[in-house]
């Protein structure tokens, strides 16, 4: 699969053609959906110029997306005038947070790194109200699961009850149920049990799909609602760009992969987890 800007808009105006728009996942928690929605959900870890390009397609048809965004691309004054841009157009702009890895699993910790940024969102006029936990792929966890265990704490659903983890409690609080698909690992799959699959090793179960077209397929056949989230980072222009881009990646997996074999090599990765995002 290709994952190019036109390969995009041909999946949204197909989606618009069925009648499938989607909302945003903070415009679920504020009134009631009636049927089956979608949410075109966004892990923006780089790169908020793709997340725009995205965002410009998605309102092309009519859709609403949601933007998670790694807080750190807040500091940049261009990204907060193109996610700005992006709010104007209907987008949700919200919190892809990873404060469970930046506190080494230490609560208090995490939940100091979470109110900073959350200011550095709101004083830009972004109204936190659904949050997206980053997997982070290769640092080191000792004493806890991933980022999610953030919002798993009963501690932090107390000090924060109007925000809601889409990877956690989103499904929980809202009494709501879908299916969630993602292009993580550059295809396209449905995800079995996304709420637990940093605890429980599910990779068999999941469903893979060769191209958009039988994404789309199947989730037209749904009598269900459904996630489907894309790292816009990874999406490019140009077919050549992303074969490129692909190839780098598919490299440094394997690489990554053999290193994490290697106890002292896991401990130095763990250290510099933060450039996963950059791939």
């Amino acid at each position: 699969m290709i994952f190019v800007y036109s390969n995009w808009d041909k999946f949204c105006n197909k989606l618009a053609e069925k009648g499938l728009n989607s909302v945003t996942a903070k415009s679920i928690t504020e009134k009631s959906i009636e049927g089956n929605y979608i949410v075109l959900k966004h892990d923006v870890e780089t790169n908020v110029s793709s997340a725009y390009e995205i965002a410009k397609i998605e309102n092309k048809y009519g859709h609403c997306g949601s933007y998670y965004v790694q807080a750190y691309l807040m500091e940049e004054p261009k990204n907060i005038l193109l996610l700005k841009k992006m709010a104007a157009m209907g987008h949700e702009i919200s919190y892809h947070h990873d404060v469970m890895d930046f506190s080494k699993g230490k609560l208090e910790t995490a939940i100091k790194e979470y109110d900073k940024n959350v200011a550095l969102f709101e004083n830009n006029g972004f109204k936190i109200r659904t949050v997206c936990q980053h997997g982070n792929p290769v640092i080191e966890r000792v004493g806890y699961s991933s980022n999610r265990d953030f919002f798993r704490s009963n501690k932090v659903q107390a000090l924060y009850p109007n925000t809601l983890d889409i990877m956690v409690n989103f499904k929980e609080k809202i009494n709501t149920d879908y299916e969630y698909f993602s292009d993580a690992g550059r295809k396209f799959k449905m995800i079995y049990d996304p709420i637990n699959n940093d605890i429980i090793n599910s990779d068999d179960k999941n469903i893979p799909f060769d191209n958009l077209d039988d994404l789309l397929k199947y989730i037209n056949g749904l009598n269900k609602s459904s996630i489907i989230s894309i790292h816009p980072h990874r999406w490019t222009s140009s077919a050549c760009i992303y074969v490129i881009k692909d190839l780098i990646f598919k490299i440094i997996k394997k690489i990554s992969k053999l290193l994490l074999h290697i106890p002292f090599m896991k401990k130095i990765m763990g250290k510099y987890y933060y450039l996963a995002k950059k791939i």
